[in-house]
Order: structure tokens, then sequence, then C-alpha cells
């Protein structure tokens, strides 16, 4: 489509943007905390840092559902153990930093926030993935029927957001079953697609 071009070529200065401000994040990070390391009393260093670090990292792993089986979930119990650890050297060296600790703050904030979108961005890009391949999965007959289910939660202003994300992947599986009977459908403007979608037999993936 006339749109790749343009989008390939916002997409990958965008790319390397945001490589390059992990970089920058994780290397004042590491510099700062190890400058904190050294002004930090070693009893805090032994036992206070791997404590936060293991709890930060528990606390994690107890609310995410697919951890340990998922190696994203174990990524990022990683990572959050790691920066529960960094962050009690981080935390003193800002004040032995003076004025410098602040712009080490601003940095960490206005960079790392930028990085964290990003990281949400593709986490909910990976999410509609797999729902879309689990959708792939279903008989023609059932994505139907999650059609029909969604319309109470339609209604619902708290579950309205939701149930439109579940009907856009419904639609996409639709139309790449039987496209001419969602064209159909959508041009005769009805509320249910059982009677215009194909479900005597499903089209492989």
């Amino acid at each position: 489509m006339s749109t790749a071009g343009p989008r390939g070529g916002w997409s990958t200065p965008r790319r390397a943007a945001v490589r390059a401000g992990r970089v920058l994040v994780g290397t004042v990070v590491v510099a700062t905390a190890m400058f904190g390391a050294v002004v930090t009393p070693w009893a805090v260093m032994l036992l206070g840092a791997p404590a936060l670090g293991l709890l930060a990292a528990g606390t994690v792993a107890s609310a995410d559902p697919g951890f340990p089986r998922e190696p994203g979930s174990r990524r990022v119990v990683v990572h959050v153990a790691a920066g529960g650890v960094l962050a009690v050297p981080f935390g003193a060296a800002l004040p032995a930093l003076g004025g410098l600790g602040g712009a080490v703050v601003l940095v960490v904030l206005v960079v790392g926030s930028l990085v964290a979108a990003d990281a949400l961005a593709a986490a909910e890009r990976g999410s509609r993935a797999e729902d879309a391949a689990e959708l792939g999965a279903l008989p023609t007959e059932e994505v139907v029927r999650q059609w029909l289910a969604t319309e109470e939660r339609l209604r619902s202003p708290r579950h309205r957001g939701e149930a439109a994300e579940v009907r856009a992947l419904l639609l996409d599986e639709l139309a790449r079953r039987d496209p001419q009977g969602v064209a159909a459908w959508l041009a005769a403007g009805g509320a249910s697609p059982a009677p215009y979608i194909r479900t005597g037999r499903d089209l492989p993936g």
C-alpha cells in the first residue's frame, strides 16, 4: 500500500531513538549507582539492596500469570530485580551529586518515560498478535458466537472499550475466513453475522 513507505521511514528512526534511549538510561542509572555504591554503607549494599530487589521481583512475579512459564515474563522479573538492587545505591548517590543529581533524575524521567511508553505499546501489539493467533484456532461458529457475546458488553460504559477491541479482532478473523460473507453482512447492516458467514467449513489459516 502507499502508506508502507512513509511508515517504514518513520519507524526506523523511531526504533533507533528508542534503542539510544535505552542505552542512555541504562548507562546513567548504572554509572550513578556505581558512584552511590561507594558512598553507601556496606551493610546496606549487602543486605538492603538485594532484599529490595527480591521484594520487587517477587511482587511482579506474583502478579504476572505468565511467570515463570513465558520467557518474556521471566525477563521482566529479572529486570525488575536488577532495578530494585540498583535503586538503593542510585538513591544514595543523588544527594552526593548535588545539582548534578537533579539532572540525572530529569534524564531518567524524561527519556525513561519515552522508552517505557514504547515498551508498553510493543507489549500491546504482542498481546493482540497472541489473541489473533488464538482466534485462528477456533471454529467459525465459535468466532461468530463470541461476536454475539460482546453485544451486551458494548452497552456497558465500563467494558465498551475492551469489547470494541475484541470485536475488531473478531471482525478481522471473520473477514480472513469469509470476506464475501463479511462484505454482504456489512452492506446489509445486520446486527448478527450469523446469516452471512459460512460456518459449514473452516478455511485454513
